[in-house]
């Protein structure tokens, strides 16, 4: 769940296009999920799922990131004309 939240969220937000802030965002949620689980009784609150998760935001947000550095580097090169594509 935490991967695509890590690659949709810089799409959304201009402010999680940092990596450090979006992985805080990913770890706040991913607590958030814990202690609602401790208070509510569902299912376990556990710490490994917060560490998971929020390796999973970070895993999200570097897929993002390189894919948007290609999408970015491609659309330069076509507005100067330079296509790999012939």
């Amino acid at each position: 769940m935490f991967i695509p939240f890590g690659i949709l969220a810089p799409m959304v937000f201009k402010r999680m296009k940092k990596m450090s802030f979006c992985v805080f965002i990913g770890f706040l949620c991913s607590c958030g999920i814990e202690i609602s689980q401790l208070i509510t009784q569902r299912g376990y609150c556990q710490l490994d799922d917060v560490v998971t998760n929020t390796v999973g935001m970070l895993i999200g947000w570097i897929i993002w990131r390189g894919f948007h550095r290609v999408v970015i580097e491609t659309l330069r090169n076509i507005r100067k004309g330079r296509s790999n594509y012939k």
